[in-house]
C-alpha cells in the first residue's frame, strides 16, 4: 500500500503581488504628481499677478487747489483736458520737457502761482494778445517760418491750454510766441538751443499773459515782476520751476 502523501502547497511567492500592483500604484502616483505640478503651476501664476507691483495713477496736476465742484477745479481740469487733446502739446519735447510737463510744472503745481491767477488765465481774450499787424510784419521778414517752429508750436500749446483760446487762431493772431527777444527791437530771432527756447517758451507765456492783465505771474515763475529783468533771469537759467 503505498504512502499517501499530503497535497502540495501551493506557497505565494512574497514578491509576485506587488509586482503585479507595481503599475497600478505607479499610474495612480504619476496622476497625483502630475495633479500637484498642476496646482503649484497654477498658484505660482496666481502668486505672480498678486506680486505684480499694482501701478499708481498719476495725480492730476494742480488737482490739489480744489475739487470738481470749485471753481479753480474746473478751471485747472479745463487746462488738462487741453493739453491731453493737443498733439503739440505731447509729441514736442525741448529741453526734456514737453508743453504739457513745463505747463503743468511751472503753472498748474507752482505754490506762487495763484487760484485768482489761474481762473484769470481762463478768461483771457484773443484780443489782448493779439499782436498788431505792423508786429506781425516784423516777426514774418525776420522769421519768415516762425509758425512752422517747434517753439512757436510748444508755446501756443501752453498759451491755447490756459486760455482756452483755438491753436490755430493763437498762432496767426500771435506769431511772435516762442522768439526770443521782442519784435519791436532789433533782438528778435530764433534761439538754436533748446535752454534758450524752453525758457524763451515759458517767459513769452507769463510775459504776454502779465500783458493782458495777470498781474504777478512773471514774479510767481522768475522772481520778478518786470519784463526785462524777469527776461534776463529767464536767459540765464533761472527761474521758480
Amino acid at each position: 500500500m503505498s504512502r499517501i502523501d499530503s497535497r502540495p502547497r501551493v506557497i505565494s511567492n512574497p514578491s509576485t503581488a506587488p509586482e503585479r500592483a507595481q503599475p497600478e500604484a505607479r499610474q495612480a502616483a504619476n496622476v497625483a504628481r502630475a495633479t500637484a505640478v498642476g496646482h503649484t503651476q497654477v498658484n505660482s501664476f496666481e502668486s505672480a499677478a498678486r506680486a505684480r507691483p499694482t501701478v499708481a495713477a498719476q495725480p492730476i496736476p494742480g488737482a490739489w487747489r480744489g475739487g470738481p465742484d470749485t471753481e479753480v477745479g474746473r478751471a485747472v481740469q479745463s487746462m488738462v483736458s487741453r493739453l491731453q487733446s493737443n498733439p503739440d502739446a505731447n509729441n514736442i519735447t525741448i529741453k526734456g520737457d514737453t508743453a504739457a510737463s513745463l505747463f503743468s510744472r511751472a503753472i498748474l503745481d507752482s505754490k506762487h502761482v495763484t487760484n485768482e491767477q489761474l481762473i484769470a488765465m481762463a478768461n483771457v481774450p484773443l484780443e489782448s494778445l493779439a499782436s498788431d499787424e505792423k508786429t506781425k510784419a516784423k516777426v514774418y521778414k525776420k522769421v519768415p517760418n516762425v509758425r512752422d517752429l517747434p517753439v512757436h508750436k510748444f508755446t501756443v500749446a501752453m498759451m491755447s491750454a490756459a486760455t482756452g483760446i483755438d491753436p490755430q487762431k493763437l498762432s496767426e493772431a500771435v506769431p511772435d510766441l516762442g522768439l526770443t527777444g521782442a519784435p519791436n527791437t532789433p533782438l528778435l530771432y530764433a534761439a538754436k538751443g533748446e535752454g534758450m527756447q524752453r525758457s524763451t517758451a515759458l517767459h513769452d507765456f507769463t510775459d504776454y499773459l502779465r500783458g493782458a492783465g495777470i498781474k504777478g505771474l512773471n514774479k510767481a515763475v522768475w522772481g520778478v515782476e518786470n519784463r526785462v529783468l524777469s527776461a534776463i533771469v529767464s536767459a540765464v537759467g533761472g527761474g521758480r520751476y
